[in-house]
């Protein structure tokens, strides 16, 4: 038996019984890990607020012979701008998806929990659009595991589609390979760059698996 703290943010959470919740965290500490929330649900829980997607906080997590268990959470951020924007929200749950299906317990995450918690920040402040930064996201993802392809594998791309890369995508699929993860975030598009965008993500997902999340077409469904 022992207890540990853990700094980290819910991407997935799951109602077990008539109050209690199996929780999802990606941490700082101990990458990806799945966790029992006792009591989460019930109105005077002392976790309440922590037990939910988005909400990043400080974990103690109790570690018995069965799954761990959170002890105590102390709330740091919960995002809650994005729940009151449906863009936002549709945003916000595919990265959080993305990450529960492409992490793994027993890795380090540490670069995958700076990058949700910097575009979940950028998203709810409104200083990032939500669809522009979900293919941000995904891009950066390829790029700091080591799945990003050379500029040209993207001027090939396009040519197999009788299109002419724009001078912007090109500037902006460089400036997503290379930069710091903190300001990855910090630039918008024309309309034509972010559909490009869109295909250069497509062409890629190969390097992912053939699983098309239900969260991603929910947030194309509102640019129809």
């Amino acid at each position: 038996m022992s207890t540990e703290k853990m700094r980290g943010i819910v991407i997935k959470e799951i109602d077990v019984g008539e109050s209690d919740k199996l929780l999802t965290l990606l941490t700082k500490e101990k990458g990806k890990l799945t966790v029992s929330a006792r009591g989460s649900r019930k109105p005077k829980s002392k976790y309440l607020s922590s037990a939910q997607v988005f909400a990043y906080s400080d974990f103690i997590i109790y570690t018995a012979r069965k799954n761990p268990s959170v002890s105590s959470a102390v709330l740091i951020e919960s995002f809650y701008p994005l729940r009151q924007d449906v863009k936002k929200l549709a945003a916000g749950a595919y990265i959080a998806d993305f990450l529960n299906r492409h992490t793994y317990e027993g890795t380090d995450c540490s670069d995958m929990l700076l990058l949700i918690l910097t575009a979940l920040k950028k998203i709810s402040e409104g200083k990032a659009e939500p669809l522009l930064a979900s293919y941000i996201f995904e891009l950066k993802y390829l790029s700091l595991n080591g799945m990003f392809p050379d500029i040209y594998f993207f001027y090939q791309v396009f040519a197999e589609k009788k299109e002419e890369i724009l001078p912007g995508t090109v500037k902006a699929l460089d400036y997503i390979s290379s930069c710091d993860i903190k300001k990855v975030f910090n630039f918008n598009v024309s309309g034509a760059v972010l559909g490009q965008l869109k295909t250069a993500r497509n062409s890629l997902s190969e390097n992912l698996d053939d699983i098309r999340l239900k969260s991603y077409d929910f947030l194309c469904s509102l640019y129809q």
